[in-house]
């Protein structure tokens, strides 16, 4: 039991030490004001607008990222190729899409259009997000700021994320 002692007391100021040496640490990016936004299994359209970080996954689709920000450039890593089709929009097509976006350093403003089968995203966003589900078939469920699940609309409907 000493031994151990000893060794968390030689230990413990060292690991100090080597934090202190390595540099500040990285400061996390936010985005004030921004809402929790989960989609779950959806089926249709969703768009969402803004700055802030998302999350992406669909199971058969198409992603569109926009870049909406002047100067400032909005970051995003796929896990499939992109193919621009714009000098600032991208898209993706397939199946299984993996997708992070976030506003990065500048603080630019983008905008993710997802459509088809099994769409999941989450993340926290200042800006706006709509749905629109499938004419027929489940819809899948969504929910903003922790509240309870609910079904996406049938119809195109758009929502403020915007935490006051």
């Amino acid at each position: 039991m000493r031994r151990v002692l000893v060794l968390l007391a030689v230990a413990a100021p060292a690991m100090s030490v080597a934090v202190a040496a390595s540099g500040p640490a990285p400061v996390l990016l936010r985005t004030p004001g921004a809402e929790l936004i989960e989609l779950l299994r959806g089926n249709g359209r969703a768009a969402v607008t803004g700055r802030g970080a998302l999350f992406v996954n669909i199971g058969r689709g198409r992603l569109r990222i926009v870049d909406l920000s002047d100067p400032g450039r909005p970051s995003f890593r796929c896990d499939r190729r992109v193919r621009r089709v714009r000098p600032r929009t991208v898209e993706i097509r397939g199946r299984n899409i993996g997708c992070r976006i976030w506003s990065g350093q500048t603080g630019g403003r983008w905008q993710v259009i997802m459509r088809g089968r099994r769409i999941s995203a989450s993340g926290r966003v200042r800006g706006s997000l709509t749905l629109d589900a499938v004419d027929e078939g489940p819809t899948g469920r969504y929910r903003i700021a922790g509240g309870s699940w609910r079904p996406w609309p049938r119809h195109a409907d758009t929502y403020g994320l915007d935490r006051r």
